[in-house]
């Protein structure tokens, strides 16, 4: 199946500053592709150079299979949403949404098509008010109304949720799928917020330095980050450092058996990590990758192998976040806000699940050359 946007190879320098890349990847009509990094990785960048606002020094684009990497931006069949509106102050909604209709397709009339952009959006209402008498929210639905009357084959989406409350937030993040489905266009979608790029993508990509270094589904993702900044970015609190012994499963899995916290463990472990072997290692994972059990004794065990001591008890809600010092640093435990209380000083024992962990190399920090190995061809 030819892809809806192909980039291969694709480079993007500034000021003598590589901004992007290598950046190869392949995205097909219906899929909604989720970019992640921290700040500077390159993902807004990625957004304009697909849109032909950055120009590219190296590498392809295509749309549909045409090339595309020297044409204007108005030759590409694409829409860009940003996290500022950018409507004309002067022009009411309805103006605003008929000045971005795709007068190529002249399939149905343009005033037509902003009609029902506007009722399936559910602003119809707003129609003859201006910008200025809009709230945040409102004004990204009608920026959302825009692209829908563009008709995009590729739609471009920078942190649309960015300035919008709470309650706007979810609403305008469920329009926004829905007019991805509806028009069932290739939608690359850039974010810093985990909850709502796992509610939402059908693939991540995380950027690094200007390049990938995962490419793989928001479960793989969370549960086996190809680095650490990526576990930490994803609310990984267990860094466990030790030694493993790998071996590869009978089922072609990379595992790795080691004994930390008093406890013999073998996890799932990077591919990155060798097929057998002795090496050093991060035994990686979220909350609920540890438990804890209160001590009963009269004499408090000394703080080594699985025993730890709580150091801070924090109610967020739903449960309570508690802190344990270990022999091996800090680990994160969430206990439910009906269990038997817990405070700061309490001895427990700790348990540690090796379905809920993952084995990282001791060296996969920043590095981008893990990309061979953590991109997944799709």
């Amino acid at each position: 199946m030819k892809a809806a946007l192909s980039l291969r190879d694709l480079g993007v320098t500034r000021a003598r500053t590589q901004i992007l890349s290598g950046i190869t990847l392949d995205i097909n009509a219906g899929e909604l592709i989720v970019i992640m990094g921290a700040s500077g990785a390159g993902k807004s960048t990625l957004l304009r150079a697909i849109c032909g606002l950055q120009r590219s020094q190296t590498g392809t684009i295509h749309i549909d299979g045409e090339e595309v990497t020297s044409a204007p931006p108005h030759r590409r069949s694409t829409a860009l949403m940003m996290d500022e509106d950018a409507l004309f102050p002067h022009m009411s909604v309805a103006e605003n949404v008929s000045f971005a209709v795709n007068t190529e397709l002249r399939d149905t009339d343009p005033t037509e098509q902003v009609d029902v952009a506007l009722t399936s959006l559910g602003i119809a209402h707003l129609a003859t008010r201006y910008p200025g008498q809009l709230s945040l929210g409102q004004r990204q639905i009608v920026s959302l109304a825009r692209v829908l009357v563009r008709r995009p084959r590729i739609l471009l989406v920078d942190e649309p949720l960015a300035h919008v409350d709470t309650v706007a937030r979810e609403h305008l993040k469920a329009e926004l799928v829905r007019v991805h489905k509806r028009m069932n266009c290739a939608t690359v979608y850039v974010t810093h917020d985990v909850n709502e790029a796992l509610s939402i993508a059908d693939r991540i990509i995380y950027l690094s330095n200007g390049r990938i270094v995962q490419d793989d589904y928001p479960e793989e993702v969370y549960e086996s980050p190809a680095t650490l900044p990526i576990a930490r970015h994803f609310g990984a609190t267990t860094f466990l450092m030790t030694t493993a012994h790998t071996y590869t499963s009978p089922f072609g899995e990379r595992r790795a058996r080691t004994h930390v916290l008093g406890q013999s463990l073998d996890v799932a472990a990077s591919a990155l990590l060798p097929s057998s072997g002795t090496c050093d290692i991060v035994l990686v994972g979220h909350p609920a990758s540890v438990s804890m059990k209160a001590v009963h004794s009269a004499r408090k065990p000394r703080v080594t192998d699985h025993y730890g001591q709580v150091t801070e008890v924090t109610f967020m809600g739903e449960y309570y976040r508690v802190i344990i010092e270990s022999e091996r640093g800090a680990l994160t435990v969430r206990t439910p806000t009906d269990a038997p209380p817990t405070t700061s000083g309490d001895s427990v024992e700790i348990s540690l699940d090796p379905s809920k962990l993952w084995a990282l190399p001791a060296t996969a920090t920043n590095s981008t050359d893990t990309r061979a190995s953590a991109q997944k061809v799709v």
